[in-house]
């Protein structure tokens, strides 16, 4: 795979900016020398020096500082066009990356997963509540005068739903964290862990609870919906999760970036050795402001209004 003609386009156009700013720079050192000079050639008698002295040195402090505004404005509208130029490289990169570098490509999996991750944990609390609801239901018709599994019957089947759901649920959070370990194992992304979370009851645990005699139901039960009540009152445990979560988006997402970075750079430099020509430095810079200042301008003028109703 080839990078893409716009992004080789970009690349040409950082490294013009890159040049150009450096060249102004230059520019910029030799004129604070000059300054330096001018400032040494200041009449030592105010008004009593002569005019004619005083003149020369005016006019030669004003070009000077004329010069310097110039270049300074040279410099602000190229800083302009990097800033305008990044976004559409990183992507023009990234694009390239994500097909060309496999170890790149990972690490944008891994990201999408961890995306998955934090979407599952987020549905987790309803369905907790919902099951802990159901615990209660059940509780409150087990400690019910002359109670029997019968009577008991709709709460259990009410429990019994969303403990599948529940269970469910935890499966698709195990997958998503097996499938985040088998693309972290043995690679520099290896020290990504997800946060650990309870493992609420089963199925077959409301199927046992069902026999057993109501006044163990009660017990059972107030026990189990504690356990998940605590659970999502905590907020430290929620912190953590929380916590361990953007450790290890930190941790992917830096990798990413110096690996981009890394092979930015290598661009960049294969840019200067073959994609510029030798070219007038403002000649470069208002070629630049067509296309990304002025071709920017004339875009959101053409942007239709809106209209209000």
């Amino acid at each position: 795979m080839e990078l893409s003609a716009a992004t080789i386009e970009n690349l040409r156009d950082e490294a013009y900016v890159a040049l150009c700013r450096e060249a102004l720079q230059e520019r910029l050192v030799a004129l604070a020398r000059e300054k330096a000079e001018i400032a040494t050639t200041r009449p030592p008698f105010g008004v009593l020096a002569r005019k004619e002295t005083r003149d020369a040195f005016t006019r030669s402090m004003r070009t000077a500082l004329d010069n310097e505004a110039a270049l300074h404005e040279r410099v602000t509208r190229l800083d302009s066009i990097g800033d305008w130029l990044r976004p559409l490289l990183r992507n023009g990169v990234s694009s390239y990356l994500a097909d060309a570098s496999a170890p790149y490509c990972n690490f944008l999996q891994i990201d999408a997963r961890l995306d998955d991750w934090e979407r599952a944990v987020a549905a987790l609390p309803d369905l907790l509540l919902a099951f802990a609801r159901d615990l209660r239901a059940v509780r409150a018709a087990a400690a019910a005068p002359g109670a029997t599994s019968h009577s008991c019957a709709r709460e259990f089947a009410a429990l019994r739903a969303a403990t599948e759901r529940l269970g469910r649920h935890r499966h698709e959070l195990y997958v998503i964290a097996r499938a985040v370990t088998e693309l972290t194992v043995g690679g520099p992304a290896a020290e990504i862990r997800l946060p650990a979370l309870p493992d609420f009851q089963r199925g077959p645990w409301v199927a046992r609870l069902a026999v057993l005699p109501p006044a163990q139901v009660v017990e059972e039960a107030a026990r189990v919906e504690a356990e998940a009540r605590a659970f999502l009152a905590d907020e430290a445990v929620a912190a953590e999760i929380g916590a361990r979560l953007q450790a290890a988006r930190d941790i992917c997402g830096n990798l990413a970036e110096n690996a981009l970075e890394q092979y930015w750079n290598q661009l960049r430099a294969h840019a200067r050795l073959h994609y510029v020509e030798e070219r007038d430095v403002d000649e470069v810079l208002d070629m630049l402001t067509r296309r990304y200042v002025d071709s920017n301008t004339r875009h959101r003028l053409d942007e239709p209004f809106a209209v209000a109703h």
